[in-house]
């Protein structure tokens, strides 16, 4: 055999023999959204897809398995292959709320491998204008002057909308009582009728009425105020401290994903914050885009988004399998 020959013969023999690694992503990946389509957090997720797909130059297809309140896409996500070809849009709903609500068939903790935040959803408080309130402080005298007789709507008991007003008694004493409704929309109509006088939910499903003025914004429960309504304090500036509430949104994978992966979808997560056309895409859905410095961060952020949510759901004696 010509030394050529044996040369050719070796080089095979050490291609075979060492691990092959293909480029992640090598196909498409599927980012399970755990609610319906045509609803915010789908839109939200949508957009979240087709900002990976342009970064990663692979497709990032959305799969709606919505039900229980996200509980059953999240647990179909937990359950996934830890290859970085499962995402789940991670929600406050799916990991901050539900599981202080009642037992859920996965662990938000130890079940996931955060990567990032994507976007944040102010919360506003709300009243029908024929109340003649016009910012928390009023809010809080008009329930404390007739105890027992100041009503808010919620989309359910458990629902951020519901547990954002329960929080709003816990800081004021106003004393509001809980009228839950079947969805934000029933809700959000007989506010609008007069029928309830306080809604306080997610910037995105009061933000048309709130800016025709057929809402009076009291203030958006958030750190800063929100770039949709700019001229509204908030909860802060109008004299109730830490009542923030924030509807958030970010990319997890099944626990065991590999580091390498979560990094590269962490980088490609980061540029999110200096697109001008996601921005403008998440601001037409009522949202801000924020992502998170790293995936340990994001990781802190949802263990206290749990804790705090705990403490707030335990006070209010709201878990609902008890």
């Amino acid at each position: 055999m010509s030394i050529l020959k044996k040369l050719t013969w070796l080089a095979a023999g050490l291609c075979l023999s060492l691990p092959v690694y293909a480029k992640y992503p090598a196909k498409p990946i599927v980012l399970i959204v755990p609610f319906e389509a045509a609803g915010s957090t789908d839109i939200i997720g949508r957009i979240v897809a087709d900002h990976l797909s342009a970064e990663l130059k692979s497709p990032v297809i959305v799969e709606n398995r919505s039900g229980s309140g996200g509980t059953v896409g999240t647990t179909y996500a937990s359950h996934a292959a830890a290859d970085g070809y499962t995402l789940l849009l991670a929600t406050a709903g799916t990991h901050s709320i539900n599981p202080n609500l009642r037992k859920v068939p996965y662990d938000p903790i130890g079940g996931f491998v955060p990567i990032s935040l994507a976007a944040k959803t102010a919360v506003l408080a709300a009243v029908n204008p024929a109340t003649g309130v016009k910012n928390l402080k009023d809010l809080v005298a008009l329930g404390k002057a007739k105890p027992g007789s100041l009503n808010f709507a919620s989309a359910g008991s458990g629902s951020l909308s519901h547990l954002t007003g329960e929080l709003f008694n816990q800081l004021t004493g106003a004393g509001m009582v809980h009228i839950p409704y079947r969805g934000a929309g029933p809700a959000l109509s007989d506010v609008l009728a007069g029928r309830v006088p306080v809604i306080m939910n997610n910037l995105p499903s009061l933000l048309p009425q709130a800016q025709s003025g057929k809402l009076q914004a009291l203030a958006v429960a958030s750190e800063k105020r929100s770039s949709l309504l700019p001229d509204v304090p908030t909860a802060a500036e109008a004299g109730v401290p830490g009542f923030e509430v924030d509807g958030w949104f970010g990319i997890v994978a099944p626990a065991g994903t590999p580091p390498e992966v979560v990094e590269t979808l962490h980088e490609a997560m980061r540029t999110i914050d200096t697109s001008d056309k996601v921005k403008a895409r998440l601001n037409e859905a009522g949202s801000e885009p924020v992502t998170s410095p790293s995936s340990e961060d994001f990781a802190k952020y949802i263990a206290a988004e749990l804790a705090r949510w705990k403490g707030i759901v335990d006070k209010a004696g709201a878990r609902l399998d008890e």
